[in-house]
C-alpha cells in the first residue's frame, strides 16, 4: 500500500469529525469496535506509557507543551493530537516529527485487515476514522521504540478512542460548554464524560475549573481512586509587548511570546514560551503539573528540559504571525471561551490599526456567542464556510450574527475569503483568521504551509 492508496482507505472510513457525531449515535457508542481492533492487532497499547489529555480547551497546546519537554528530558516521544490543520500525518508525531508517508501507509495496511475482518463479521459497530488512527498511532509508537506516548482526546474522554491507552498520569485542562449536543447540556455532565479518562492508582492533574466542574472531577476521582491534584499555580506573566508594525517587508516574521513563573514543588520556574495569553500560561502550568507527576515517579526531567522544551515549542495555528504588513494571524479558536482568549490576547500581541477577520465555524458550534465576543475588536469581518460537510453555512452564520458587526463581507470559501481580507487590510491592518482548524488549516494550503 503505498500513501494515496492509505489516505483513500482513511477517508472510505465513518469520520465524525467530518460528518458530525449526534446524541442520538453517542447513547450508543461503546468502545467495543476499538478494543476488538487493537486485540486483532496483538494490543500494541499495552505496556506504552503515556498521558492522557482531555478538556474543552487547551488540551492541544498543554499536550504540545508537555510533549516538547518531555522530548528536551531526552526521552523519545509520541504526540497524538486531532484534527489535522493540512496533513493526516500531523495527528501522529514521533521524536517531534509528522509521521512520514512511508510509516502511515504501513500502519493502514496493518489495520485494514482486521478492520475488514470485522465488518465482515458485522458483530460491532464498523470501525471509525478515529479509532483507526488511533491504532495507528499505537502501532507507530511501539516500532519507533517511543518511551512515553502524550495523547490527546478526541471528543469527550469516557467514550474517547484514546481511552484504550494506558497512562502514566491524566490531565484534565479547562473545561467548558462546547459539544452539548453529545456531551452534555451542563458543565456537570461535561466534566463527568472528560472525567471518564481518570484510571485507579493514575494521579490527575486539573486546570483551575468553575466550581461546580471542579466537584464533579473530585467526585470522579475518589470514586475511580485517581488521586487528583490542581495544575501548579502560576505566579507571573509578562508578555513580550506589542509588536510594532514592520516598516518593511523584509526580514523573519516574529514569533511573540510570553514569559510565565510557575511554582513547582521544588521552587520557582521561569520560562519562555512562544504562545501568547494567559490561557496558554494556565495550559504550561497544566502540562507542569504533569511533568511533577512524572519526577515523582522517578523520571529524570529537569529545569533545564522544562525552560528548552517550552522555548522550542512549535505550535501552528495559536494566535500564529504568518505574515507582515499586513499582520497575518492563524488561531483556531472554534467557541466562545477561545474566543474569550483570543480577544484578551491579540490586541497585546500586536499594533495594527485596523482589524479584518476571516470567520467561519462548525454546524454545532455557537454562532452568535464566537461572534458576539469578537465584534467589537473587528473593523470589517468575512463570513466564511470550509469546505467541510459539518460546516455552518455561511447564510446561517450571516444570520445569526447578523447586526454584530461594523462591516461585513460575505464569501462562499475560504480561499475567496482569505483573499478578500488581505484585499480589505492595508499595510499598517491586521489579517485574523479564526473559527476552527478547517479553516485555518485550508489558508495553510493557500500559503504552501
Amino acid at each position: 500500500m503505498n500513501y494515496p492508496e492509505a489516505v483513500a482507505y482513511l477517508e472510505s472510513l465513518v469520520d465524525f469529525e467530518r460528518l458530525g457525531f449526534r446524541r442520538h449515535f453517542a447513547e450508543t457508542v461503546n468502545l467495543d469496535t476499538i478494543w476488538r481492533l487493537l486485540e486483532l492487532l496483538g494490543n500494541p497499547q499495552q505496556g506504552l506509557d503515556c498521558v492522557h489529555i482531555a478538556g474543552t480547551k487547551g488540551k492541544g497546546s498543554t499536550a504540545a507543551i508537555l510533549e516538547s519537554v518531555l522530548r528536551e528530558a531526552g526521552l523519545v516521544t509520541g504526540l497524538f493530537t486531532s484534527p489535522h490543520l493540512v496533513s493526516f500525518r500531523e495527528r501522529i508525531r514521533i521524536a517531534g516529527e509528522m509521521a512520514a508517508e512511508e510509516e502511515i501507509a504501513w500502519a493502514v495496511g496493518e489495520v485494514q485487515g482486521p478492520i475488514e475482518a470485522m465488518r465482515a463479521e458485522g458483530k460491532l459497530n464498523p470501525s471509525t476514522f478515529f479509532e483507526a488512527y488511533t491504532a495507528m498511532a499505537y502501532l507507530l509508537f511501539r516500532r519507533r521504540g517511543v518511551q512515553v506516548a502524550v495523547m490527546e482526546t478526541g471528543l469527550g474522554g469516557r467514550l474517547d478512542a484514546t481511552n484504550t491507552c494506558e497512562p502514566v498520569a491524566c490531565a484534565i485542562t479547562t473545561l467548558g460548554l462546547d459539544h452539548t449536543e453529545i456531551l452534555g447540556h451542563s458543565i456537570e455532565e461535561i466534566a463527568r464524560e472528560k472525567a471518564g479518562i481518570m484510571k485507579a492508582g493514575v494521579p490527575v492533574v486539573c486546570a483551575p475549573q468553575a466550581e461546580a466542574a471542579e466537584a464533579v472531577l473530585r467526585e470522579v476521582a475518589r470514586e475511580a481512586g485517581a488521586p487528583l491534584r490542581v495544575a501548579p499555580k502560576v505566579l507571573a506573566r509578562r508578555e513580550a509587548g506589542r509588536l510594532a508594525i514592520p516598516e518593511g517587508d523584509e526580514g523573519e516574521v516574529p514569533r511573540p511570546g510570553q514569559e510565565v513563573t510557575v511554582e513547582l514543588a521544588e521552587g520557582e520556574v521561569a520560562v519562555e514560551l512562544p504562545l501568547v495569553g494567559e490561557h496558554q500560561a494556565v495550559n504550561l502550568a497544566t502540562a507542569l503539573g504533569v511533568v511533577e507527576v512524572l519526577r515523582e515517579r522517578g523520571w529524570e526531567i529537569s529545569n533545564e528540559a522544562v525552560r528548552e522544551g517550552a522555548r522550542k515549542l512549535r505550535w501552528p495555528g495559536r494566535l500564529e504571525v504568518v505574515g507582515v504588513r499586513p499582520w497575518v494571524v492563524l488561531d483556531v479558536a472554534h467557541n466562545e471561551p477561545s474566543a474569550k482568549a483570543l480577544a484578551g490576547a491579540l490586541p497585546g500581541m500586536l499594533e495594527y490599526e485596523r482589524l479584518v477577520a476571516v470567520v467561519g465555524l462548525m454546524g454545532e458550534k455557537d454562532a452568535g456567542a464566537f461572534c458576539g465576543t469578537l465584534a467589537p475588536l473587528v473593523e470589517v469581518v468575512v463570513l466564511t464556510q470550509a469546505r467541510n460537510p459539518r460546516a455552518l453555512p455561511v447564510g446561517e452564520l450571516e444570520r445569526a450574527c447578523e447586526g454584530m458587526w461594523k462591516r461585513v463581507v460575505v464569501t462562499q470559501s475560504v480561499p475567496e475569503a482569505f483573499e478578500a481580507a488581505k484585499a480589505e487590510a492595508g499595510v499598517r491592518d491586521c489579517v485574523l483568521v479564526t473559527g476552527g482548524l478547517y479553516v485555518v488549516g485550508e489558508v495553510m494550503e493557500e500559503m504552501g504551509a
